[in-house]
C-alpha cells in the first residue's frame, strides 16, 4: 500500500508541474498577443490620421494629395511607448510606411499606408 501511495504522489507532482509550465506558456502567449493588438491599434490610428492628412488641402495643413510632408507629429504617434518604438521609414507621394519595433521578442511590424487602405508587411 505504501508503494502505491508513493507512485500516486509522484504522478500528482509530475502532473502539477506540467500544468504549471503549460499555464506559464499560455500566459506569455496571451501577453504577446495583447501587445501585438495594442501596437496594431496604435498603427491603425496613426494610419487614419495620415490618410486625413493626405486628403486635407495644404492651406489647412494637409498634404494636398501627397504623403511627402508627413511626420510623427502629424500622425500623433509617439516615437517610444511602453511597448514599442515607432518610426516612419519611407515616404512617397502615394504611401508612407510606419514601422513598430516592440520592446520584447515580438517581430517588427510594418504598415504601408495608402490613401484608401493599409497593408501589413
Amino acid at each position: 500500500m505504501g508503494q502505491q501511495q508513493l507512485l500516486l504522489l509522484i504522478l500528482v507532482t509530475v502532473v502539477v508541474g506540467i500544468m504549471t509550465i503549460s499555464g506559464i506558456i499560455l500566459f506569455e502567449r496571451a501577453r504577446d498577443n495583447s501587445i501585438e493588438d495594442m501596437i496594431r491599434q496604435d498603427m491603425y490610428e496613426a494610419a487614419t490620421i495620415g490618410q486625413l492628412y493626405f486628403r486635407r488641402p495644404s492651406a489647412f495643413g494637409g498634404g494636398d494629395g501627397s504623403f511627402t510632408g508627413i511626420s510623427m507629429d502629424i500622425i500623433q504617434l509617439d516615437t517610444a511607448t511602453a511597448v514599442s518604438r515607432f518610426s516612419i521609414t519611407e515616404t512617397t507621394n502615394s504611401y508612407f510606411k510606419i514601422t513598430a519595433d516592440p520592446l520584447n521578442d515580438i517581430a517588427d511590424f510594418t504598415a504601408v499606408v495608402y490613401s484608401n487602405r493599409v497593408e501589413w508587411e
